[in-house]
């Protein structure tokens, strides 16, 4: 009986941790780590925590954003002047030097909090999803 409390007690919930370093990965490397975070969707989110439920959403949504962005970015490139151009250069600078960072910042805020099993509300996300940061 008591073996099961301290099991209880001390057993954790990595899947907010997964979620946030998936989200990181992402940014790094747009598109696989993705496809592992919708996996992890799929494979985890009805047995995780509270916690590790508001990160695993917030993450997708944030990535999926992300996706959005690279695939509009491309289809501007191909539509303008194609990938041997300045207009190409600019627009992935543009990308890699003010939208990652932004994105990458809240992406260590919030794998800090879901390593210390907190919530974390992304910007702009959290909000609609009625994300609490209380806990």
């Amino acid at each position: 009986m008591q073996q099961q409390d301290f099991k209880k007690k001390y057993q954790t919930d990595h899947t907010g941790t997964i979620a946030e370093a998936l989200f990181i990965a992402n940014l790094l490397f747009v598109g696989i780590f993705y496809v592992f975070l919708w996996g992890l969707f799929f494979i985890a989110y009805k047995q995780a925590s509270q916690v590790g439920k508001n990160h695993l959403k917030q993450t997708l949504i944030a990535s999926s954003i992300t996706i959005l962005i690279v695939i509009a970015l491309n289809i501007f490139i191909l539509l303008t002047s194609g990938y041997a151009s300045a207009t190409a250069l600019i627009a992935a600078e543009v990308y890699l030097m003010l939208i990652v960072p932004l994105f990458m910042v809240v992406g260590i805020l919030g794998f800090t909090k879901a390593v210390n099993e907190k919530n974390f509300r992304f910007p702009l996300i959290g909000k609609p999803l009625n994300i609490n940061t209380d806990k």
